[in-house]
């Protein structure tokens, strides 16, 4: 307790975000590295940024994305909704659930 009171709050919010970043570009990493069952590169999703990135994506952008890049054959998960549309892990299951709700009514 008395390490953590010594350490400027601003050091520990640099700290996290550094530690973001990592991981981010650790993922990054291993999926370069990544093939598939037949040896051949896994493609990177491409998932576009927008022009400011300051702006936050709405809930209906990223539903929008994975609309796009469903197809009959794909099974709708939230870490698939991740990896194509790019949000973050409590979006994934919210935006899963409302895909999975258009697909079965149509």
């Amino acid at each position: 307790m008395v390490v953590l009171h010594s350490v400027p709050p601003l050091v520990v919010f640099v700290a996290a975000e550094a530690v973001t970043d990592l991981r981010d570009k650790l993922t990054a990493a291993v999926r370069a590295a990544s093939v598939n069952a037949d040896g051949e590169p896994v493609a990177e999703p491409v998932v576009p940024r927008s022009p400011d990135s300051k702006r936050r994506i709405s809930f209906d952008e990223y539903l929008g994305r994975a609309r796009e890049a469903w197809r009959p054959d794909i099974t709708v998960t939230p870490a698939w909704i991740r990896e194509v549309t790019g949000c973050s892990r409590g979006l994934s299951s919210r935006l899963a659930a409302a895909l999975i709700e258009e697909v079965e009514q149509r």
